[in-house]
């Protein structure tokens, strides 16, 4: 999938961001963030592979509001099975466009044979955070663990 090679890891993404006052408050947002535990645990104990393609813009409110809480919740579950690759909104319309993305942040998860099961779209719509919104999305798939 394209969006794999044109992304970037969430951490480098963020160390990449050109306004500063949107990496400081990136940074900021990443350091005060505190995950939901049970979220945690269920990233931990997910066994088999998923892709997440992020498309995000630094001038986008919501995305420094959820992109550091995404990579900090993968960072500390610390599960190889997540990969995440955030996509750059602004540089990569065309492909935004052909994966039908309106508003960002958008976080779609793919299973491991790239069969789209979920997205996250702007903000959390039924949990209050982005991992437990995650959860959720891959809760609603047969080989999710229940916590």
């Amino acid at each position: 999938m394209m969006a794999l090679r044109v992304g970037k890891d969430p951490f480098d993404y963020i160390n990449e961001v050109k306004v500063e006052r949107a990496k400081q408050a990136m940074k900021k947002r990443l350091q005060d963030y505190a995950p939901n535990p049970n979220c945690i645990h269920k990233l931990e104990k997910i066994d088999q592979k998923y892709h997440l393609i992020v498309f995000s813009a630094e001038w986008c409110g919501d995305c420094v509001a959820y992109v550091p809480g995404l990579a900090k919740s993968l960072a500390i579950a610390k599960n190889n099975l997540l990969q995440a690759r955030i996509v750059d909104y602004d540089n990569h319309r065309d492909m935004a466009d052909e994966m039908n993305i309106r508003k960002i942040p958008t976080i779609i998860v793919y299973d491991k044979n790239w069969r789209e099961i979920g997205r996250f779209i702007e903000s959390p719509r039924k949990y209050g955070t982005i991992e437990e919104e995650l959860c959720a999305i891959l809760d609603s798939t047969t080989g999710a663990p229940k916590a």
